[in-house]
This record gives structure tokens, C-alpha cells and sequence, in this order.
């Protein structure tokens, strides 16, 4: 065997030893269930395309919350969100074109304008009535951002509150992933070509894969704080191998494309709150630093510790943001059905 082959060898050996490590570090937390959904059902976009969407809590509500979920991700990562709102207000929780349980679409639909026109077609089809709380965490916030932009009357009129959630307006071809700075200047000069690569790798990739033991460190290293329980990094595996390589690779050209300074005008004249994990890698504390310098009056939050993936790592503050919002909201309907009796 050649020095490359052992080298190579001795390197997975000790990736084996340290995944081994994580799974058997003690952890007492629970993910927990998600309640069972009071409907569920397919929303048509403007494009044909249909969303999986599922509704939880009291449909008679007068205030729902709409949550959007992430790059690579699904609706399923909202569960213990989904777990605590549901029980003070109504909860719409959906799957992005490409992800989960929603239909697949071809690349140059693959944009986050589109996701922004989705959002608004599951809005009218699910909650077309009645006071909004919209929270978009990652890929959903910069959703969020875009449907602003696109219909601001919406924002006006019905927004109660918004809450970002580990993500960015823009310039994410910069990153270098908190790595070194010979490979994170690698990262940014090639990373791109290394993604669009997976499109093409799809084809030689039956059914789901098995993430091996570089990959699962790699998933913590970049998503999580450190010493992150191993459970939470294979909740989030187990969603990630679902989504098609070609998706991941149309998304990822689609995210460093983008650029919310569009609808932070729209943003700033509803209440927001921007939570992101201190040691988040992939859309870095710098960039919701720039969000809260583009929202002056939003709420900004820094979880110290926690990584990209806070709904996972720190469910109860995501919660709390965004209970909050449904708590003043509740009372603007109470206000508004009481100046209407009067």
C-alpha cells in the first residue's frame, strides 16, 4: 500500500474514532414529536409547481405563524417550534420546491425570487385572512427577504412580526467557512465549481446516500457549535440525504446570487427580530451585523455557543422570538374586534 493510500486510511480511521466519540458523549436532551397536523395538503405556485404544506393548531386562529426552512432542509427541522407555537396560535410549516415532500422543478426555477413568489402562494392559499408572523430560518429568511420586496402591501397590511433566523442579504461568495486561510481563500475561489459539480455526480447516485465518517464532522463542524449532541447532527443528515444533489447544487448557485437589500425597505417597517449563533460558520454573526445595520430598529440577537442550525441547537429562544410576535399580534386582533363591537 502506498504512503497516499495509508495516510488516507489512517485519516478515516480517526474520523471513525472521533464520530464514535460523539455519539457516545452523554446527552439527556430530546428532540421530540411533532403534533399531528390538522391538515395537510398541496399549494400550486405560479409556475405549476406543487408545495407540500402542513397546518397545525387551532385553524380558527386569528394570527399564523408561517415558518421556512433552509438550504438542503425540509419543514420537518421545525418540529419542536412547530411543537411549542401550535399550542398558542396557528402554525403553516411547507417544504421548498426541490426539498422534502415538494415538487421537483428544473434549475432555472431554482431562485430565491421564486421562493419568494411561493411563500406568497402558500400565504393565499392557507392564510388568506388574519394577522401574520413569518419566520424564515437560513435560505427561508433570505425567502422572507425577497417576498417582502415583491409585496410589500402584504407586509402593511398583515405582517405582526418577523424573525430571522441564522441568515444573510447577501454576499455569501465570501465565505470561507471559518476555515484556515489557505482553504477558506480555496473555498472561495473553487467552492462554487465544487457544488455545480454534484448536479452532474447525481446521476452516478442511486436512492439516498450514507454520509461517511468525513462528512458527518464536516456537517457538525460547519452547522453546529461546538460539542453539538451527535443526535442533532444525524436529525439534520437524515433530512440533508433526501434533497437530490442537483437541488443542492441549483440552490447553492441561487444563494450566492442573492441579494435582499430589496426588500429590507419593506422589513423595516414591520418589527423583526435577527437571532444567529455566535460561532455560526455558514452565514456568520458579520452578516446579521449587516442586517441589523439595514433594520435599525429590529431586535438583534447573538446566541453565544450555538451554530447555523439554532431551530436544532437553541429551539426554545427561536421559539420565544417568534411567541412573542404571535402574543402582540393576539392582542391587535383583540383590540381591532373590540373597537369594531364599539
Amino acid at each position: 500500500m502506498s504512503g497516499a493510500m495509508l495516510a488516507l486510511f489512517a485519516a478515516h480511521s480517526r474520523a471513525k474514532r472521533r464520530v464514535r466519540e460523539a455519539r457516545t458523549t452523554p446527552d439527556h436532551g430530546v428532540l421530540g414529536s411533532v403534533p399531528e397536523a390538522t391538515r395537510e395538503q398541496r399549494v400550486q405556485t405560479s409556475d405549476g409547481a406543487t408545495l407540500q404544506v402542513w397546518e397545525y393548531g387551532d385553524p380558527g386562529s386569528p394570527t399564523t405563524v408561517v415558518l421556512t426552512h433552509g438550504w438542503t432542509l425540509s419543514g420537518e427541522l421545525w418540529s419542536q417550534q412547530v411543537s411549542a407555537l401550535s399550542k398558542h396560535a396557528r402554525v403553516v410549516v411547507y417544504d421548498h420546491r426541490g426539498h422534502g415532500r415538494s415538487d421537483r422543478t428544473p434549475d432555472d426555477s431554482c431562485s430565491l425570487d421564486q421562493l419568494g413568489a411561493d411563500l406568497g402562494s402558500v400565504i393565499d392559499a392557507v392564510a388568506p385572512w388574519g394577522s401574520l408572523v413569518l419566520a424564515g430560518h437560513s435560505m427561508g429568511g433570505m425567502t422572507l427577504m425577497h417576498l417582502a420586496a415583491q409585496r410589500p402591501s402584504l407586509f402593511a397590511e398583515r405582517v405582526r412580526g418577523v424573525v430571522l433566523v441564522s441568515t444573510s442579504a447577501g454576499e455569501l461568495s465570501q465565505l470561507d467557512l471559518g476555515l484556515p486561510r489557505p482553504l477558506g481563500a480555496l473555498v472561495r475561489r473553487f467552492g462554487a465549481r465544487g457544488i455545480s459539480a454534484l448536479g452532474r455526480l447525481e446521476r452516478r447516485v442511486e436512492g439516498r446516500w450514507v454520509a461517511p465518517p468525513e462528512v458527518w464532522l464536516a456537517v457538525r463542524h460547519l452547522n453546529f457549535g461546538p460539542g453539538a449532541p451527535a443526535r442533532h447532527v444525524d436529525e439534520m443528515l437524515r433530512v440533508v440525504s433526501r434533497t437530490p444533489l442537483g437541488v443542492v447544487s441549483a440552490f447553492y448557485a441561487a444563494l450566492l446570487a442573492h441579494d435582499g437589500a430589496c426588500g429590507l425597505p419593506v422589513l423595516s417597517t414591520v418589527p423583526v427580530t435577527i437571532v444567529v449563533g455566535g460561532e455560526d460558520r455558514l452565514t456568520p454573526p458579520e452578516h446579521s451585523y449587516r442586517l441589523a445595520r439595514g433594520l435599525p430598529d429590529a431586535e438583534f440577537r447573538v446566541v453565544p455557543g450555538a451554530g447555523h442550525m439554532l431551530t436544532l441547537e437553541r429551539p426554545e429562544q427561536v421559539s420565544e422570538a417568534i411567541s412573542a410576535y404571535c402574543d402582540s399580534a393576539a392582542s391587535d386582533s383583540r383590540n381591532h374586534l373590540l373597537s369594531s363591537a364599539g
